[in-house]
């Protein structure tokens, strides 16, 4: 069990490692756009907020965001993930006559919750990453691009 603490210790420190970034990129998206308009790369018009929101979205720690949901996904369904595992595995054993080898706690069943719960992480990771990459936002090259074309 212990172990199982230590990681969500970790998983805590990660998570607010992730606020710090995403508060640090809200903080400097103000910078940004100061350097950028006295740079005369985005007229005075353009508004804090717009510029932050827009910031935000093309430089903002989105894929480590991603990881960490998942992580915190995966970490905070394990003990569920094979506590239902273990009593559809009974109960499979049970109806097929309940033969030592397939005991809960052998090593068929062991591997067997690791290739199931590997499985599921894999599907998990593949379909956050799908949704990652449907959904990129533009660099922010194009952000800059478009403020400067909408502005004229």
């Amino acid at each position: 069990m212990l172990p199982y603490f230590v990681l969500l210790a970790a998983l805590v420190a990660w998570g607010g490692f992730v606020a710090w970034r995403w508060k640090s990129a809200r903080d400097f998206a103000h910078e940004v756009l100061a350097v950028k308009q006295k740079e005369g790369e985005l007229p005075a018009s353009v508004s804090p907020d717009e510029f932050q929101d827009l910031y935000l979205r093309s430089e903002g720690p989105r894929g480590m965001t991603y990881l960490f949901v998942c992580a915190a996904i995966v970490l905070l369904l394990l003990a569920p993930f094979v506590a239902a595992f273990n009593a559809i595995w009974t109960a499979l054993w049970v109806m097929t006559g309940q033969s030592p080898v397939f005991e809960t706690g052998t090593l068929i069943h062991t591997f067997s919750i690791f290739l199931a719960y590997f499985g599921t992480t894999v599907a998990l990771l593949a379909t956050a990453m799908r949704r990652y990459h449907a959904l990129a936002p533009p660099n922010f090259k194009q952000v800059l691009r478009d403020l400067n074309g909408a502005a004229r």
